[in-house]
């Protein structure tokens, strides 16, 4: 609630003054939006962000060398003008646009790309996704520091606007990846300048010092307040900007922000309280936005710490979930049940329901593992991000689900969503109750399962795992990728490293003022196509 005091602020002066302009109505005269961003950002930071809120703020002011329009399924050009993939699949040509520039005017070119997706694979640096360039021919190897020479890295810059990859496999999905946040540009000598390129964020990423290259360039951070951005007039894109503002506002509290949307404080909501969909649904229809959004929620066993390093206490936990009535109790239309890892018809993908829930079952693993009944099994610790009333119900209710179906007693743990990444990186934890937004490929969701990748929270080894998912990655035949993605899930399923609870349904307002929004799956906004009008 705290974090809404400035819009508090704004209410209680319109209240105390007459008749005052809201926040929205002078946004509408102002081009200035508006909207709820959920968690406080840790960093501003691209190439060691994890968080999908603090992405939609980096969207805003980054562009990599392709883009998601925002239908969610269109591959667009973003700094590249134009790409070419040779014929055997290993080598990709990108051609940068002459009026590429960053924000404070200078030149933007190969060699910046060059530099920063060699910070992304940077041991020192350890950022989460760097795994997404391993098809890169000597990635893997920079970054597990078998190599310290950039030179064995397949990332060329031949001239200012062309910049060459190669690849040691055909990799068709790299295109889609290459739009993610740890593909965008950074500038160096801003790094230079603050404290060097292998510091995970840090003063760089502060108005005054961070240099961008996307449509809005950072004006102000007010931590806890807002983070405020402004367009920038050196985005090669800038004459189809209207916008002249954005106003990205943190909220622990999804009621607060259902407050501030419906007194004018906000044009558009991050997410919206379950309890207010039916309202919203009956009486404002045009405002209520429900989408099926490609992200998973599961628990994530840390197989390092008894006894979660027996897969029997694993499978018992996963098999006592009854999925369906949880999501009846908690979510309602804000969720769909998870039965596998990739939530079907993920690119075309249509996975089978590998988990179930078979409460006699759980009891028989859990008795075959030692703990008849629970007994002898210690407290189960169950962390989790605070910052939302709706993850902590869902904890609550599998805390409930494993006291009835199996006699285990669990700990439900909210933390602060800064402390929740630290404790996620650092492995801090027993179970974790974690989501994960991937882009339209089902390997994006299921190479965090993958021994030694950055995003494996669980800490899980499984060389049949890894066979399969390379076996994925090296064939571009879709009917091979699906019979191998199949499999992973089942084996997955079969150990419960990850345990799946539901897809998200993204639940937001939006304002009849905001113009030219589209849905997608994917929370890609295309910041060209938005206007405001009264």
């Amino acid at each position: 609630m705290r974090r809404l005091l400035y819009l508090a602020a704004g209410v209680l002066a319109a209240a105390g003054c007459g008749k005052h302009e809201t926040a929205v109505e002078e946004g509408n005269r102002e081009q200035v939006l508006h909207m709820g961003n959920k968690d406080e950002p840790a960093d501003l930071d691209p190439q060691i962000n994890t968080a999908i809120s603090t992405g939609t703020i980096l969207q805003a002011l980054f562009q990599g060398l392709v883009e998601y329009s925002s239908d969610g399924e269109t591959l667009l050009p973003g700094v590249a003008e134009r790409w070419e993939v040779s014929r055997d699949g290993l080598k990709l040509v990108f051609h940068l646009r002459a009026d590429a520039r960053w924000s404070n005017g200078a030149p933007l070119t190969a060699m910046d790309f060059r530099d920063s997706f060699l910070r992304l694979l940077d041991p020192h640096v350890g950022c989460e996704n760097a795994g997404y360039a391993f098809p890169i021919t000597g990635a893997r190897d920079f970054l597990m520091g078998r190599s310290a020479d950039p030179e064995t890295v397949g990332i060329r810059a031949p001239d200012v606007r062309t910049l060459v990859i190669r690849l040691d496999h055909p990799a068709a999905y790299l295109l889609k990846l290459l739009s993610r946040d740890p593909f965008y540009p950074v500038y160096m000598p801003s790094l230079d300048a603050n404290g060097g390129r292998r510091q995970r964020g840090g003063p760089w990423t502060r108005p005054g010092a961070l240099v961008s290259n996307g449509p809005f360039r950072l004006l102000e951070w007010r931590p806890n307040v807002y983070v405020r951005v402004g367009a920038n007039p050196h985005f090669w894109d800038a004459g189809r900007m209207r916008l002249r503002e954005v106003r990205f506002y943190p909220t622990d509290d999804e009621g607060a922000e259902e407050r501030a949307f419906r007194t004018g404080q906000l044009h558009l909501t991050y997410r919206l309280p379950k309890a207010k969909v039916p309202a919203y649904a009956a009486e404002h229809p045009g405002e209520l936005h429900v989408l099926q959004s490609l992200r998973s929620n599961f628990l994530t066993f840390n197989v390092s710490r008894a006894p979660f390093t027996n897969s029997l206490v694993r499978r018992a936990l996963s098999l006592a979930i009854d999925r369906q009535r949880l999501v009846s109790a908690v979510l309602g239309r804000l969720g769909t049940p998870a039965f596998s890892l990739v939530r079907p018809g993920t690119g075309g993908f249509h996975p089978p329901a590998v988990f179930a829930f078979d409460p006699a079952g759980a009891a028989s693993l859990l008795a075959e593992a030692g703990y008849p009944g629970g007994k002898g099994l210690p407290p189960v610790e169950l962390t989790l991000n605070g910052n939302t009333g709706t993850t902590l119900e869902v904890a609550e209710v599998i805390q409930r689900m494993w006291a009835e179906n199996l006699g285990v007693r669990a700990a439900v743990r909210p933390v602060e969503f800064k402390a929740y990444l630290n404790i996620e990186r650092e492995r801090q934890f027993q179970v974790l109750l974690e989501g994960y937004s991937y882009i339209p490929d089902p390997r994006d969701m299921l190479e965090g399962v993958v021994t030694g990748d950055p995003n494996n929270d669980s800490g899980s080894s499984d060389a049949q795992f890894d066979r399969v998912f390379a076996a994925a990655d090296q064939t571009a035949d879709e009917n091979r990728r699906s019979a191998a993605f199949a499999e992973l899930e089942a084996i997955n399923a079969r150990e419960a490293y990850f345990a799946p609870v539901f897809y998200t349904n993204q639940g937001l307002l939006i304002g009849p003022s905001v113009r030219g929004w589209r849905d997608n799956g994917i929370s890609v906004i295309d910041w060209r196509e938005l206007h405001l009008e009264p």
